[in-house]
């Protein structure tokens, strides 16, 4: 016997499918468009910092102890900032530093 999906199991699958991926796919944007910025960051450069590691809306970036604290800063500036107009919600960025990213979290 074949397994039948009701209707109101398809129903509110795609209902939340087409909630939630408007939202997954935005979310993606603010990272890859942080990520660009980070990237580019001269500083970042300067202090031989580069980006690791990226995990779903995280990433990890490793450099430097002596520079961690600047590293930081212009980090949490380049995610709350990632696109070059003012974007209309304010991004709230939790940034830790770490040796490893279990400490970081």
């Amino acid at each position: 016997m074949k397994n039948k999906i009701s209707n109101s199991k398809l129903f509110n699958h795609a209902l939340r499918a087409s909630i939630n991926t408007p939202i997954q796919g935005g979310a993606a944007d603010v990272v890859i468009a942080s990520m660009i910025k980070l990237y580019l960051n001269e500083r970042l450069r300067e202090i031989r910092y580069k980006i690791l590691l990226q995990i779903h809306d995280e990433i990890i970036l490793e450099g430097p102890e002596e520079y961690a604290e600047e590293a930081l800063k212009i980090t949490i500036e380049c995610m709350e900032n990632p696109f070059n107009y003012e974007f209309p919600i304010k991004l709230e960025v939790d940034a830790k530093i770490g040796d490893t990213w279990y400490e970081a979290k």
